[in-house]
């Protein structure tokens, strides 16, 4: 099996915990699921290489989870939530109304 050079270069820097994608003309050298700020172009492959393993030295901390759930569990539950809140509106408001008059 005939591996490539590039090939080599990205199960190294998967290892590491970094991606490499070829583009027509240049290298893209990231952290999995990075953002483009810490994304690093160049032409050459060796380039490459060696930045990813520079990255890899220096990994930016990982972010914290947030608190609390993210969203509706299921689309039932999510059911009930939205139910609950158009019933509650209604309640609030007729009792703004009452407290009107």
């Amino acid at each position: 099996m005939n591996t490539t050079r590039f090939q080599i270069a990205c199960e190294k820097l998967k290892a590491l915990g970094l991606e490499l994608q070829q583009a027509p003309g240049h290298y893209l050298v990231n952290f999995r699921n990075g953002t483009t700020a810490t994304e690093y172009q160049t032409e050459d492959l060796e380039d490459a290489l060696q930045r990813g393993c520079e990255m890899a030295a220096q990994t930016p901390p990982a972010r914290e989870p947030p608190l609390g759930p993210t969203g509706p569990r299921s689309k039932r539950r999510a059911f009930m939530y939205s139910h609950n809140k158009r019933v509650a509106a209604r309640r609030s408001g007729k009792r703004s109304a009452k407290e009107k008059s």
